[in-house]
């Protein structure tokens, strides 16, 4: 219960609601077992009074009558009312699920995010909150009106008879208590082994498909159909046990509700022949306890399902829990100028992998500096430091003077512009892709930008009649070459001019002319700004003021 505690208390934030649904289910329950227990009385009442003229003359065949219609209308209408309320408050709940979630995941660090392969954060955004609508419409409202109705029917039999109402309490009560506890068992390791393997089915469709073009050119389509064919019978097998599961506990309901009705019909007879109560009464409490047994129903299944809703919920408090970068809800606004000063900084990874040891730099506002090294050596990670994707084991990172832990969110990234050595493209046009930086800009500034850019001669331009800036760029760029995917990027940062420019890798995929002629647009924009790039190429570094060569996390002048 501890995975499923933090969702549960949740649900107070619609805690109206989801009672009134709990409310409306009882009432449910209540008009179902009272239309049946009143027909079972009306029909042996009746079938009684009949047998003399007398009786048949003077017996109430209107108030019973009106009875069972009233119930079966109320039955009904409260059947609609509580789908209608419980279903509402189960979407608003999961909506709020996905925003409480989403929010947690936002300040989650990139070294955690990292650990998380594609598709997987969205299958727990998705299916994994879809999996905790039965935390309420399968276990909570279930179980909250079974223990109701339970009592509530006991204490109706025991103005009747206390021994027939003790047998209900304790028939209803045993498998309140039981039929869970059997089917948790009996589901658990299935439960947990489905939500595994749905997960991991979902991550092999999406690599094949990601990758069906460059399976096909090397012949391995095959090989990727079949992995997704054996993940896709190992979960097939896992819902045919719980289908069985399913099975069992019907079976279990069927047999149980006529075993007790069995027994208060023997228990319920000896007292009628002691005189206790009328035949109809008897036959009232045997049809009343078969029909106290749809409030029984869900419980086997709900439980049985129990574990693949708590697997669910540990996945979703692993991303929840993990480490965030906390930036200040109020920071003073301050003028950055774009001085960076690293002193005695150490940062590591989870498997204690120290990457930079006791690093110090001093990079005055305004001057250009280049970081040189080795894939590893840790030049990414001096840069995650400087933008808080990663947290430091030890030392301090100034701006200005100022640690950047002070810093307020938007200050930060308002102050520095950050060229990834991976671009994200999304699927849009590239006007939307280039208003990311700046959704003020005018499309004469993103014409101008994409001509200093370079983007102008985009070989999809060639295939495209109308505005250069409708071009759709497709899923992750797939309209755009390596090199252009760069020049993307680095439009991106000339529309977002800012005291500090941190670029990785710029000039990937472009031959050394281009860079050139790229890197002196952007020097041209950053001319007043404070320069840091990290390359393995030396096409710019007449331009820097120092370039320092990075090994073993330490860095050297050059």
């Amino acid at each position: 219960m501890n995975d499923l505690w933090p969702f549960l208390k949740l649900y107070r934030q619609h805690l109206g609601m989801l009672s009134l649904g709990v409310l409306l289910a009882i009432v449910t329950l209540l008009a179902s077992l009272s239309l049946l227990s009143l027909s079972g009385w009306f029909i042996t009442a009746t079938a009684i009074a009949g047998l003399s003229f007398a009786t048949a003359q003077t017996f109430n065949f209107f108030t019973p009558g009106a009875g069972v219609r009233g119930f079966s209308i109320a039955r009904t209408a409260a059947r609609y009312a509580e789908r209608l309320v419980s279903h509402d408050a189960t979407f608003r709940l999961l909506s709020g699920l996905r925003s409480w979630f989403f929010s947690k995941l936002i300040p989650v660090s990139q070294e955690q995010l990292g650990q998380y392969r594609k598709g997987e954060l969205l299958d727990r955004l998705v299916a994994d909150i879809d999996a905790l609508d039965q935390l309420y419409l399968r276990l909570v409202s279930p179980l909250l009106s079974a223990v109701v109705v339970a009592l509530l029917f006991s204490l109706f039999i025991s103005f009747f008879s206390t021994t027939v109402a003790m047998v209900v309490l304790l028939v209803m009560m045993l498998w309140i208590i039981t039929m869970p506890l059997l089917f948790y068992v009996l589901g658990r390791r299935t439960g947990e082994s489905m939500g595994v393997r749905q997960a991991r089915l979902r991550q092999e469709v999406l690599d094949y498909l990601q990758g069906m073009a460059e399976q096909q050119i090397y012949g391995s389509e095959a090989n990727g159909r079949a992995t997704i064919a054996e993940s896709e019978e190992k979960l097939v097998a896992d819902q045919s046990r719980m289908a069985v599961m399913e099975g069992f506990g019907s079976a279990l309901f069927v047999s149980g509700s006529g075993a007790a009705a069995l027994l208060v019909l023997y228990i319920a007879s000896g007292e009628m022949n002691a005189g206790l109560f009328s035949g109809p009464v008897m036959v009232m409490m045997v049809f009343g306890m078969l029909a106290s047994f749809e409030a029984l129903m869900p419980l086997p299944v709900a439980f049985q399902f129990l574990s693949h809703t708590r697997h669910a919920a540990s996945r979703l408090r692993q991303v929840v829990s993990s480490p965030v970068v906390v930036f200040p809800e109020t920071a003073p606004e301050v003028e950055v100028k774009g001085e960076i000063q690293f002193t005695d900084v150490s940062c590591g990874y989870a498997n204690d992998q120290t990457v930079i040891n006791k690093l110090s730099l001093h990079i005055p506002a305004g001057s250009h500096v280049a970081l040189l090294g080795k894939t590893g050596c840790g030049k990414s990670t001096l840069i995650k430091l400087l933008n808080r994707g990663l947290e430091p084991s030890a030392g301090k990172i100034l701006l200005d003077g100022q640690e950047i832990q002070r810093f307020s969110e938007q200050t930060l990234y308002q102050s520095i512009t950050f060229v990834p050595q991976k671009t994200h493209v999304f699927s849009a046009t590239l006007r939307e892709n280039l208003l990311l930086a700046a959704p003020a800009a005018s499309d004469e500034a993103l014409l101008t930008i994409i001509k200093n850019s370079g983007l102008s001669g985009l070989a999809a331009a060639r295939e495209n009649d109308g505005n250069l800036l409708d071009i759709w760029l497709g899923q992750g760029g797939i309209a755009l070459s390596g090199g252009e995917q760069r020049r993307l990027a680095l439009a991106r940062a000339m529309l977002k001019p800012a005291p500090v420019l941190v670029m990785d890798e710029p000039g990937e995929g472009l031959d050394v002319h281009s860079e050139q002629v790229l890197m002196d647009a952007v020097f041209r924009q950053f001319k007043d700004s404070t320069i840091i790039m990290i390359t393995h190429k030396r096409t710019a570094l007449e331009k820097m003021d120092k370039v320092y060569r990075m090994e073993n996390g330490s860095l050297t002048n050059l």
